[in-house]
């Protein structure tokens, strides 16, 4: 178990966030330049933070298995790395964790004219450092878990739009789901709405709800999304958040 002071830095915590999906996301593009030249693959990076240094940022790629597989329909991969910083309230006392993670996952996808659907199957890998310590933690240093999720973009009306994530990881138990409510902008190339996100495992639980501002287009294929909340933490006052993402479609068709 590394000691708390195994973390101190010269950078501010609002700032390391932001460093980590930068190199996640270098490191993803370069992992992936060779399979780019060959088919389509999605690249996602973002960061998050809240008020009181909690924080979140990743890194990912999505590729079709197969040198003939389409993005969006068939068998893929999915590649995940990211940063986690939370507090919970333990006995009394608030308690941060950190704890970077990967995963990797085998899934399918599909679409049609009203929307897309995709499931995965995989494990992932965690390292939860907690200060001060709690060794009656079930969230605590190395722990590796079976990965399920689920997601799906759905269009039920000409401008309105629903996407929803669900993710559960045994082994220890945890579980994040997120509901988006978008409708297409009037004014612009975007969608807006709000979302709601429910996370937790035992030792801690969170709820947020906030605006969102999806699909602004930055190119071609590259899009920005947008978010401002308030996370409620079970124990703790309410936090504001923000939160940007980063989601692009690379390689040939």
């Amino acid at each position: 178990m590394k000691s708390p002071a195994s973390h101190n830095s010269f950078m501010s915590p609002a700032a390391f966030p932001l460093l980590v999906t930068a190199l996640l996301w270098t490191s993803i593009g370069l992992t992936w330049s060779g399979q780019s030249q060959a088919r389509e693959w999605l690249g996602l990076a973002g960061t998050e933070m809240a008020e009181q240094g909690s924080a979140y940022a990743f890194a990912g790629a999505i590729v079709p298995l197969g040198t003939d597989a389409i993005l969006g329909r068939g068998w893929i991969q999915r590649y995940w790395l990211d940063w986690v910083e939370y507090r919970f309230d333990s006995e009394g006392e608030q308690v941060r964790a950190r704890a970077p993670g990967f995963s990797a996952s085998l899934g399918y996808q599909n679409s049609d004219g009203t929307g897309s659907w995709a499931a995965y199957a995989g494990a992932g890998y965690r390292d939860t450092d907690l200060s001060p310590d709690r060794p009656t933690a079930k969230v605590r240093d190395t722990q590796s878990s079976l990965l399920l999720l689920a997601e799906t973009d759905r269009r039920f009306a000409e401008a309105w739009r629903f996407n929803g994530a669900i993710q559960y990881s045994a082994g220890p138990d945890s579980y994040w789901s997120r509901a988006k409510f978008l409708r297409k902008s009037s004014s612009g190339p975007f969608w807006l709405g709000m979302e709601i996100v429910f996370q937790g495992d035992p030792d801690y639980k969170a709820y947020k709800l906030g605006l969102v501002l999806d699909e602004w287009p930055v190119s071609s294929r590259v899009n920005l999304n947008f978010k401002l909340g308030a996370v409620k933490t079970k124990g703790l006052e309410t936090d504001a958040y923000a939160g940007i993402e980063l989601v692009g479609v690379f390689g040939n068709k």
